[in-house]
């Protein structure tokens, strides 16, 4: 009696790419995530590379230290938005070193914290800053949008101040409204040259989308071209 022929072990199939709603950011490190998912849709690179990038930015990212670097990239690839792969060739003991590329679900994270700095109004500007450095991700319509919800974030706060200006100064001493009135123009002229700039950008925006479409035809070619 022949024994039964031993079963074939299956192998767990691999597990599926998280969400981008899925992959959870550090708290304050968005503007850094952004920074590093930016860079590796151009292409893979190895963290010294990526560090040297970063660094060439100036003083945007003069914090942004090595092990702070690598502890992201970590953290982005146990979350599927990397991809580690080992590469020979390197100096060191090891002889090897890691490149990391952008999954799927880290390429839709990318867009989502893009789309998401552009739109909303951050004090600190940090997001900001790095969102538009990397707004040529985004086809110039999206762009626009997301701008123009930034602008009616940014309109809508200034509403507040001023509705706030004149209710404290219904119920204040003069001499506390003259410091209060203070710190309100300063936000006020913050926030206006940000509405001042926004409205640049997207007229700029609206120039690029007109100039790439093809010139409508002349009345002349209009004509020969009904005559053929």
């Amino acid at each position: 009696m022949t024994a039964p022929a031993p079963r074939k072990r299956r192998l767990p199939a691999p597990a599926p790419e998280p969400a981008a709603d899925a992959v959870l950011l550090p708290p304050g490190q968005a503007s850094k995530t952004l920074m590093i998912l930016g860079l590796l849709r151009s292409g893979s690179k190895h963290g010294y590379e990526l560090h040297r990038v970063i660094v060439a930015h100036g003083t945007l990212y003069a914090d942004f230290k090595k092990p702070t670097l690598y502890h992201l990239l970590h953290r982005l690839s146990l979350q599927g938005a990397i991809r580690e792969n080992s590469e020979s060739g390197a100096r060191g003991p090891r002889g090897e070193r890691l490149v990391y590329s952008l999954t799927a679900a880290g390429e839709a994270l990318l867009f989502r914290i893009l789309r998401g700095a552009l739109a909303s109004h951050d004090t600190s500007q940090t997001n900001f800053e790095v969102a538009v450095a990397f707004m040529g991700l985004l086809p110039a319509a999206d762009a626009q949008a997301m701008l123009r919800r930034r602008l009616a974030v940014i309109r809508a706060r200034r509403a507040e101040v001023v509705a706030e200006i004149e209710s404290f100064a219904a119920h204040s001493h003069p001499a506390r409204m003259a410091a209060r009135v203070l710190a309100a123009d300063h936000s006020l002229s913050i926030m206006d040259a940000e509405i001042a700039w926004a409205d640049r950008a997207i007229r700029q925006l609206a120039g690029a989308r007109s100039r790439a479409r093809p010139a409508a035809p002349s009345r002349a070619t209009r004509r020969a071209r009904t005559a053929v």
